[in-house]
């Protein structure tokens, strides 16, 4: 890499030579048809460029932008300031931790008898995990899993400052809690309203131990809607995510939360496999504690079976097997042994896929259903229960 940005600092070291005569107007070239500059691969807008006397003069913006440097001409120092874009990428990464993690705290506490699981996870009787602020009031988000079973709850902000915390909302189905202390005047973190695999994100949180309390890691989103170990669709990164980690955020390059930090595969052979509950799961699920103080989930009375594809994540075009129906479901003419293709428009092919439906609607709403029963397909309109 070190080679690599050297070999480009000589490059624009060279346009910015031509470029200084660009500046001044360059000489006159002969009317010849301009050449065509190519950067990496792609031919660039390079108008101005000319060759006199063997040499290409080219703008020194093009060529610096082509390939992926910053160019800032400062007229009053008579300087042009390039940035390269590792080095711009850094700066970036380092500005987003700085802007997220007053809002970050650790959250820790003492394990009591159950789980029993605890004893096997944490020393010392003493278990820790991560929070994001989501209101200036005190409320902190973060995973169920990091309150089950905690006592003594003490929440540690980012200047060190610590407060007792008790549990407010808690939902296992979608793994997120909401603890409460008594402090005002926080600055709460904003959630992003999209994400797409390939985006540089920073996962932060207590890793391990206390004592590296606000740890960053960088990766990207390795993959969304992925339907493992969850009632709900996940994001997959390949920021490192330890244990710790968990209730803590991952964060785009704006400083946005993409998702809270949850689970991690861990084996031999296995890396970089860790998973966030995304900003829509969790700004539906803050809804529903804000409104109701719990999640009151739509659904149907039926019991419902995705086929063995869904199971092991294949392709496929099945739907859900209703085993068994029953109050509304059943009057609506919801029958065992139909097979439901879709919900709202929407394909259903697992738990997770009508789980992510369900997040549209509230109970007692009506919502249309394609159904299949032998070899016909079918509408059939249900109240939620």
């Amino acid at each position: 890499m070190e080679n690599m940005n050297k070999k480009i600092l000589c490059i624009l070291i060279s346009a910015v030579l031509a470029a200084a005569l660009l500046f001044t107007g360059g000489p006159a070239s002969a009317a010849r048809k301009p050449p065509d500059i190519v950067v990496n691969g792609v031919r660039i807008d390079a108008g101005g460029a000319y060759i006199e006397n063997g040499v290409t003069y080219v703008p020194l913006r093009a060529v610096s932008e082509g390939l992926g440097a910053m160019v800032n001409w400062d007229e009053g120092a008579y300087t042009v300031n390039i940035e390269l874009a590792a080095h711009a990428d850094d700066t970036k990464v380092s500005d987003v931790i700085s802007e997220i993690s007053p809002s970050v705290v650790a959250i820790v506490g003492t394990y009591s008898d159950s789980p029993s699981s605890y004893k096997d996870r944490y020393s010392e009787g003493i278990a820790h995990g991560t929070g994001v602020i989501i209101k200036s009031g005190g409320d902190i988000l973060t995973n169920a899993h990091v309150v089950d079973g905690l006592r003594n709850i003490v929440v540690v902000l980012h200047d060190g400052s610590a407060y007792n915390g008790a549990v407010r909302y808690v939902d296992t189905g979608s793994d997120l809690a909401v603890v409460k202390i008594d402090r005002l005047g926080l600055p709460i973190v904003t959630f992003a309203d999209h994400f797409i695999a390939g985006e540089t994100v920073v996962a932060l949180g207590t890793p391990l131990s206390f004592s590296l309390r606000n740890s960053a890691s960088k990766g990207i989103i390795s993959g969304v809607n992925r339907g493992m170990l969850s009632e709900y669709a996940l994001i997959q990164t390949d920021a490192a995510i330890n244990r710790g980690n968990s209730g803590g955020p991952l964060v785009n390059m704006n400083g946005q939360v993409v998702g809270i930090n949850s689970r991690k595969f861990e084996g031999v052979g296995i890396e970089g496999i860790g998973f966030s509950i995304p900003s829509d799961t969790v700004t539906y699920v803050l809804n529903q504690f804000y409104e109701y103080g719990e999640v009151r989930r739509a659904g149907l009375d039926a019991s419902l079976e995705e086929g063995w594809a869904a199971r092991y994540g294949l392709p496929t075009k099945e739907g859900l097997k209703v085993l068994s129906s029953a109050g509304t479901a059943r009057a609506g003419g919801l029958l065992p042994g139909d097979e439901i293709l879709s919900i709202g428009g929407a394909n259903v092919h697992s738990h997770v896929d009508f789980n992510e439906c369900m997040k549209k609607y509230k109970r007692g709403e009506s919502v249309e259903l394609i159904i299949r029963r032998g070899a016909e397909e079918s509408a059939l309109v249900l109240t939620l229960e």
